[in-house]
């Protein structure tokens, strides 16, 4: 009896287990979260919560440092089963191999972007062994979205321009091919930046090419920003100038290189800005 109990115990323990990631990637970090594989160490935790902010991070979780220099003490006390990350660090990887195995995930590429997400969702699901959960989320995402696509009908007579203040000069524009572009086509809303930013779907210009974009566009901007942005744009000019700049929505932070959850995120908070007509503050 004493044997039977010890091998059900041991089985119970085994299913329930979870592999032990680590990654200095925040994109595979908000994945492993959604999947319930949540990693334990991260690049940079500190800069996720003001960059990505949801999913958040569990407090436990280990800070490995700077993603592109991660602190050899941190990886060193690390105790991990892999490490997944994109090509983004693939300069890193020798470090980290010593540690554990390294397996590489890239969600943004050459392709389909939303194709490409969800195939680095179904990678990612298969190297912690919850393929299935992976399939949920992917179908439970795509249901999400559809709906609240459903409930934006009214707000495509304008185009939306997604953009980020690098400085009181410079914004990064997303185009078709970002995520924000991406969801703002799976919500039936037309982009009005169509130029194209490679892979990454994004384009740092300066704050003129605003005057570009057709009269009627409704602007969109994700935070964060530095703090002087606000006050540097009442003395701003060709700002005071532009129809769009009269009524501007304000997005929280929302990882502009995210996956599935920022997806979602970006969407919700879209959703709620356009409904309302209410968004954050400067």
């Amino acid at each position: 009896m004493r044997i039977l109990t010890a091998l059900l115990l041991f089985f119970s323990l085994s299913v329930n287990a979870q592999i032990k990631i680590a990654t200095l990637d925040w994109t595979v970090a908000e994945t492993l979260i959604a999947l319930n594989n949540a990693p334990v160490a991260v690049g940079d935790k500190a800069s996720y919560k003001i960059w990505v902010g949801k999913p958040a991070l569990a407090e436990n979780t280990q800070d490995l440092g700077l993603r592109l220099q991660p602190n050899k003490e941190s990886l060193a006390r690390l105790s991990v089963d892999r490490f997944i990350n994109s090509d983004f660090f693939a300069s890193i990887e020798p470090s980290l191999t010593a540690k554990a195995p390294v397996s590489t995930v890239n969600f943004y590429q050459p392709g389909d972007t939303w194709q490409n997400i969800e195939n680095a969702t179904r990678q990612i699901g298969e190297l912690i062994e919850k393929s299935e959960q992976a399939e949920q989320l992917i179908t439970q995402t795509n249901t999400q979205l559809a709906k609240i696509g459903q409930t934006l009908t009214h707000f495509r007579d304008r185009p939306v321009a997604i953009v980020q203040f690098i400085d009181t000069r410079h914004l990064r524009f997303y185009d078709s091919h970002s995520l924000f572009g991406t969801i703002l086509n799976k919500l039936g809303l037309t982009n009005a930046w169509n130029h194209s930013g490679g892979v990454w779907g994004s384009e740092n210009l300066s704050i003129t090419a605003l005057a570009t974009l057709p009269k009627n566009t409704r602007l969109v901007v994700v935070k964060p920003h530095p703090a002087n942005v606000a006050n540097a744009l009442k003395y701003n000019s060709l700002w005071r100038n532009l129809a769009l700049a009269e009524d501007p929505l304000l997005l929280p932070a929302i990882w502009s290189f995210g996956a599935l959850p920022s997806a979602v995120n970006f969407a919700q908070n879209l959703q709620s800005a356009l409904l309302n007509q209410r968004s954050e503050t400067w």
